[in-house]
């Protein structure tokens, strides 16, 4: 009966699962001669668009991620303003994170510029700035590693189990005591 008590309790509190409405990544590029890395997160819709983006980019150059462009085209690839990257902003959760057409964003350092991320095949990605129509002062090619971060609710479910472990042998080993005691 407790058992059942404290399930309903659980499920009351709202530590039941819910579904998400967007998942979060943790990203790693670092170009072939590692003379550029950028790290950060993005934050991706239910249908693979990428709605946020945050970090840095360090080596040839120190920025800040600030933002993602937004793609006016809902249904494809659209141009940067500056006429100088295709994009769709579409995250791709199995295979390449990010095909030809990648991800649009912008740095805090260069307001006027963008930086686009894409892939061309699974070990070979690119990350390129421009500071105006087709001026690319930099072009490097690298890898990109993706991985998934949880979502809050899934530590809290986590540690609930592990209280519930250990309130249940914390419990389990009083009875023992105590029946060593009886005898």
């Amino acid at each position: 009966m407790k058992r059942i008590l404290l399930a309903i309790g659980l499920a009351a509190a709202g530590l039941a699962p819910v579904a998400a409405n967007a998942s979060i990544y943790k990203f790693t590029f670092e170009s072939f001669d590692s003379e550029l890395t950028a790290g950060g997160q993005i934050t991706v819709s239910t249908d693979g668009e990428v709605t946020g983006v945050s970090g840095v980019i360090s080596g040839l150059a120190d920025q800040t991620i600030s933002g993602i462009a937004p793609n006016p085209n809902l249904s494809g690839a659209a141009y940067s303003p500056d006429g100088s990257f295709i994009y769709d902003n579409l995250y791709h959760a199995s295979g390449m994170p990010f095909d030809v057409d990648g991800l649009l964003f912008v740095t805090a350092q260069n307001p006027g510029g963008y930086w686009n991320l894409w892939g061309t095949s699974p070990g070979n990605y690119s990350l390129w700035e421009s500071v105006g129509s087709y001026n690319y002062p930099i072009e490097e090619s690298g890898t990109l590693s993706v991985a998934a971060v949880p979502e809050l609710s899934t530590w809290a479910m986590t540690l609930t189990g592990f209280a519930g472990l250990g309130f249940a042998s914390y419990r389990a080993s009083r009875r023992t005591a105590a029946a060593g005691l009886r005898a």
